[in-house]
């Protein structure tokens, strides 16, 4: 072994017997071209030539070769509407990397609607609690009747849009969405479409008829905090006397101090009750008729033209930069997903060949090499599942260390005990020594192939606490009765299958 010191001499003789080897081609290149330069002129220069054209064509190609290795640098968009092509263009990659097509079709499609066209729109999505008055406000902007409306939480079951104005901003769509706080299955799917909408709104109207309940508090901060655009309106307020009706409006503003504007916090009616009049007939007799009141909603109105007006440009293009980052966030999450599903699979191939190899092999040392030689393709697999690009020294190390850690945790002994206790208490009939070490190894091939998939899901970082920790945390999670019984019963099926495949055809 070369110590420290005699490494350093080792390495001065040779930066000394590369300047000699240098000084020499010098010396006789000098000599060549005194001796040409003495003969021909011509000769000289081809010397020249014959020198400089292979020193400056391999520095050129080396530059160009740097160049074209170098990545290009990352384009930094000039405004929001940069920004959101360059996340639809990182959004275009991940979806090009899924595999299953029903799912990177959606995503597409979904991409495909973020993308801007060439008419500007913009959506003002109506939200709120069931019966807060939701569809008969859009009828009331609208001027027409467009939706059904009752005094029934529930009545709007799916989101309807209407063209509500051609805008100096571009065509402005008014959305209506189920209500929140919906009883039963149904209709917690609808407040989830409704809050998905509600997300992707470039103005949101929240209608309420009360003061805030903390359901409706919190979901108006959730939006707030996602950058939304939003209005309260206090609908039905022809119901309250004049004092109530301020007494709410204040402490609607009171509540939301720091989450919604004053000026954005107005009252009205959007489908008042009718007014009672009597009448007295020419012939005496008085009756009575309900006339229809003008919806008051004149403020609200004003404030929706005077924002999209004003922030209209702004407004539409931090709402597709919103989409687009929940878009990213979903097609990662699609993508991550799919690759832990091929990580299982990969997982429970190699515990299978671990089982097979160690079955066979009767001598415990051959044993644990197979195991180490199984770990190191699992690891190269799992590795590629995940994109992550390893040396063979690497994939190497990776795998010796989860072996080394293994055996000084004593999960080997102590995996092969448990299992089989498990054995002479369960009805699994092939309980013989081999067949405890087979499962024993393939169990520990599982929680290793476990810890690495997390490894790598992590951009390998095996977490706080290292690899002991996490291959301990990955052992305490696999159960392993759950374990052997799902062993048992592939094992069955896999030797189901072979028979059937073995037996003569009729």
């Amino acid at each position: 072994m070369i110590r420290p010191r005699g490494r350093t001499l080792v390495g001065i003789c040779l930066v000394v017997a590369a300047l000699l080897a240098g000084a020499a081609i010098v010396g006789g290149l000098v000599q060549l071209h005194d001796r040409l330069e003495r003969q021909s002129p011509t000769l000289t220069t081809l010397f020249w030539l014959a020198l400089i054209v292979p020193i400056v064509g391999g520095s050129a190609y080396l530059l160009w070769r740097y160049a074209a290795a170098k990545p290009p640098p990352p384009r930094v968009p000039a405004d929001e509407s940069g920004a959101v092509e360059v996340q639809l263009e990182a959004i275009e990659k991940v979806i090009a990397r899924i595999e299953n097509p029903t799912a990177r079709a959606e995503l597409e499609r979904e991409l495909a609607r973020i993308r801007p066209g060439g008419r500007k729109e913009l959506k003002v999505v109506i939200f709120g609690t069931g019966s807060a008055g939701k569809t008969s406000l859009v009828n009331a902007l609208l001027g027409r009747q467009a939706g059904r409306t009752e005094a029934v939480i529930g009545t709007t079951q799916e989101t309807h849009e209407h063209l509500h104005a051609h805008h100096g901003q571009g065509f402005v769509y008014l959305a209506d969405t189920p209500g929140l706080a919906e009883i039963g299955t149904a209709g917690e799917a609808r407040e989830r479409e409704a809050r998905d909408l509600a997300v992707r709104a470039d103005l949101l109207v929240f209608v309420v008829d009360h003061d805030l309940v903390r359901a409706e508090f919190e979901t108006l901060a959730a939006l707030a905090r996602h950058g939304k655009r939003s209005i309260v309106f206090f609908n039905k307020t022809d119901r309250f006397t004049e004092h109530d009706r301020d007494s709410i409006l204040a402490k609607l503003r009171e509540r939301l101090k720091g989450v919604i504007a004053p000026d954005d916090i107005l009252a009205g009616a959007a489908a008042p009750r009718p007014l009672t009049v009597k009448r007295m007939r020419a012939d005496g007799i008085v009756e009575t008729r309900a006339e229809p009141q003008t919806p008051a909603i004149d403020p609200l109105r004003v404030r929706m033209d005077a924002i999209l007006a004003a922030e209209g440009e702004s407004l539409h293009a931090g709402n597709l930069l919103l989409r687009a980052h929940l878009l990213a966030r979903k097609a990662q999450d699609a993508l991550a997903a799919e690759r832990d599903a091929r990580a299982q699979a990969v997982i429970e191939k190699f515990q299978w060949i671990t089982a097979a190899t160690v079955f066979a092999n009767p001598f415990p040392a051959v044993e644990l090499v197979a195991g180490g030689a199984v770990q190191l393709q699992m690891v190269s697999e799992i590795a590629a599942v995940y994109d992550v690009e390893l040396s063979a020294a690497h994939v190497r190390a990776i795998a010796s260390r989860m072996i080394q850690t293994l055996v000084k945790l004593g999960l080997l002994e102590t995996a092969s005990s448990l299992i089989a206790g498990i054995f002479k208490s369960s009805l699994v009939g092939y309980a013989a020594g081999g067949a405890v070490q087979a499962v024993s190894l393939a169990y520990l091939t599982h929680v290793s192939g476990e810890a690495f998939a997390t490894y790598f899901r992590r951009g390998q970082s095996w977490g706080d606490g290292g690899i002991q920790a996490e291959l301990i945390r990955q052992f305490d999670l696999t159960s392993r009765v759950d374990f052997l019984q799902e062993f048992a019963r592939q094992a069955m099926r896999k030797a189901s299958e072979r028979m059937l495949k073995a037996s003569p055809k009729p």
